[in-house]
């Protein structure tokens, strides 16, 4: 995929969450979507600072295909997704009850990463 084809993904599923989806009601679906959108911005970052190739793709901030260390620069958007994919495994599998507290986490974590990309992508 292209930049830009990372970027308009990463619109797209934004704007279904917040012009859609409840999140708190709809909180799988919501922290889905943070969990991808943010990977798809995270990836258009690493293509534009050459971090990685089109070829290759984050799938999670986890398991990246980085041979290197994260730049400390990045640091801070990867620990931002990172929040997010935490939170995951409990709510998803219903081993917690969603708390509001979580959902805007979600929120700001996932507009710290959507700020960066706007600086690294213009």
């Amino acid at each position: 995929m292209r930049i830009q084809d990372h970027v308009e993904k990463a619109r797209r599923i934004e704007a279904t969450m917040t012009g859609k989806l409840d999140r708190d009601g709809d909180y799988e679906l919501v922290l889905e979507g943070y969990m991808l959108a943010g990977t798809h911005l995270l990836n258009a970052i690493m293509y534009k600072l050459a971090v990685t190739t089109f070829v290759l793709h984050l799938m999670s901030s986890r398991r990246s295909v980085l041979e290197a260390p994260v730049e400390t620069r990045l640091q801070p958007f990867f620990a931002a997704m990172r929040y997010i994919e935490d939170l995951r495994p409990g709510y998803l599998r219903g081993l917690k009850p969603w708390r509001t507290e979580d959902g805007k986490g979600c929120a700001e974590m996932y507009e710290k990463v959507k700020r960066f990309a706007e600086q690294v992508l213009g």
